[in-house]
């Protein structure tokens, strides 16, 4: 462990490397004055600020101090900064930070057995290593936590790691009493977790633990939180593993999960099944082929939130969806839904059909996309099954335009009293499938934009550069259209082609939308053929701010 830096030392040294508003932030924080919540170290415009790595040691060292009176606010916006820290944009704006929590983080650990459990809790997020967890596990108080910590070591502890599968393999075996489910249920979501190299290892376990019939209560007795208004359920815990568990594992106990809790009659953990399924179908193209079946026997499901959230997952699944085009035009009149999710099945049933292509769909799909623009406003998480906007339905559609382009039409004339009409949706659309559409301009350098795609990284992060999808791939269409592609931009784009992650900084269904066009242009790049720079989903700002 690095020596820990005092708070006199840290100042000292950040003076040197900060100056302005986070200098004077940093010293209202260590006298206990109000500050602002990011410290000035975060822009909602710019990202972390590039004195964020000096910053870090002296954030370090007044979290440290246990009678700081402001000190939960410090370590809140230290956990914030460090989540943006591990987002893909944070080197680029801000060099030196993963050099400077690689060397600074470890000083976090000894929070891990701070009196305070929301300031163990904060610290688990901030842990990287299986060693303070393993010491810390034996001794915690605070049920909840102590299953949050299973779970949190199975994600950071090596696979090989004797004294982590020890730890957890006792606690699945041990497990007795009335406390017996909710043990074995953390336990085996960390030995996921750690064995999700093979996922399928623990799925039949992990089913057989939720599926118990004393489950519930043991999750609602054990991981309640003190003093929380809310319950803790078992089909919310369920649900987080989407975001919890790596993605192939999520993907392997809420099939197994959804295929079970569907058989035992159980539709609470079937929905909660396809929650945790959700993000990763949008995070890994080879989870599709997996969910096709499954989903499309649930689309029939009695319980409206199964139906719902089925239909769903073949929207995302487009044209492999195919073979349910029938069922999914049943629930075209079925108005239920997901209470807590935008839209009603049929949306997601419609959805669904178009991007199957199914003609029966087309006839006023325009008008009924476009109702979202006419409600008086809407509610929804970006991340989770909505109504798509418009333009990004419509867009694949370009081969039934002799159908849509007259609806599409009259949308654009709707958009003519609009403060920028020719930067209207609908007016947009036209443009792009008649190929006028303004697209990126091809990078000075081609040759070395296209090779570019050797930096896409293996799993999504958050707040990637979007440049790298638009200037690449254009650049490998403009070189497309000279000639045979280098053989170092062919390793370029079959390294981006063989990667199992949407190729779109995005985290949503336009992801999946984007990736099959991106993916389509460089497969025909590569087997020579001359093609353009597609037309891409519709990118708010606020995706990257």
């Amino acid at each position: 462990m690095p020596r820990v830096t005092t708070v006199d030392e840290a100042w000292r040294r950040l003076t040197v490397a900060a100056d302005g508003p986070v200098l004077e932030q940093l010293r209202r924080a260590a006298r206990g004055e109000e500050t602002t919540w990011w410290l000035s170290l975060y822009h909602w415009d710019k990202g972390m600020d590039p004195a964020a790595p000096a910053a870090l040691p002296f954030l370090i060292a007044l979290v440290r101090e246990p009678d700081r009176p402001n000190r939960e606010r410090v370590l809140s916006t230290l956990a914030q900064l460090v989540a943006v820290g591990r987002s893909e944009a944070a080197e680029r704006v801000a060099p030196g930070w993963a050099a400077a929590w690689r060397e600074h983080h470890t000083a976090l650990e000894p929070l891990l057995a701070d009196p305070d459990p929301e300031v163990r809790l904060t610290a688990l997020g901030l842990t990287e290593r299986a060693r303070p967890l393993l010491a810390r596990i034996p001794v915690e108080t605070e049920p909840w936590l102590w299953a949050l910590q299973l779970v949190y070591l199975g994600a950071v502890a090596d696979r090989a790691d004797p004294a982590a599968r020890a730890l957890l393999t006792d606690t699945l075996h041990g497990a007795g009493g009335p406390d017996a489910p909710a043990h074995r249920l953390a336990a085996l979501q960390g030995l996921a977790a750690l064995d999700a190299a093979e996922p399928e290892r623990w799925a039949d376990r992990w089913v057989a633990a939720v599926l118990d019939p004393a489950a519930p209560a043991a999750v609602d007795r054990l991981w309640t939180r003190p003093d929380d208004d809310y319950r803790a359920e078992l089909g919310l815990e369920v649900a987080s593993i989407g975001r919890s568990l790596p993605p192939s594992a999520a993907t392997h106990l809420s099939l197994r999960l959804a295929r079970a809790a569907r058989d035992a009659d159980r539709p609470e953990l079937c929905a909660a099944a396809l929650e945790a399924a959700w993000h990763p179908l949008l995070d890994l193209p080879s989870t599709g082929p997996l969910w096709l079946t499954t989903a499309g026997e649930l689309i029939d499901h009695p319980d409206p939130r199964v139906r719902h959230r089925a239909a769903a997952v073949l929207a995302v699944l487009g044209r492999a969806a195919a073979p349910y085009a029938d069922a999914l035009h049943a629930l075209l009149a079925d108005t239920d839904g997901d209470e807590f999710l935008d839209g009603a099945t049929a949306d997601q049933a419609r959805w669904a059909l178009a991007r199957i292509g199914d003609p029966r769909v087309l006839p006023g799909l325009v008008r009924r996309l476009t109702a979202v623009e006419r409600e008086n406003g809407r509610g929804y998480v970006t991340g989770d099954p909505r109504r798509p906007e418009p333009y990004d339905a419509l867009l694949p559609l370009h081969g039934h335009a002799a159908v849509l382009r007259p609806q599409v039409a009259e949308w654009a004339r709707e958009g003519e009293s609009h403060a920028w009409p020719w930067n209207h949706p609908g007016a947009r659309l036209l443009a792009a499938w008649d190929g006028t559409a303004d697209g990126p301009k091809p990078p000075a350098d081609p040759e070395a934009a296209a090779r570019g795609l050797l930096r896409v990284p293996p799993a999504w992060r958050y707040k990637e550069d979007r440049n790298l999808y638009l200037d690449a791939v254009a650049a490998v269409a403009e070189l497309s259209r000279r000639g045979p592609l280098s053989p170092g931009v062919r390793a370029a784009v079959e390294h981006a082609l063989s990667l199992d992650r949407r190729l779109s900084p995005l985290h949503d269904y336009r992801a999946v939308l984007d990736d099959e066009r991106l993916r389509e242009v460089l497969r025909s790049a590569l087997d020579g053929e001359a093609v353009v720079m597609p037309p891409l989903s519709h990118w708010e700002q606020a995706d990257f701010e």
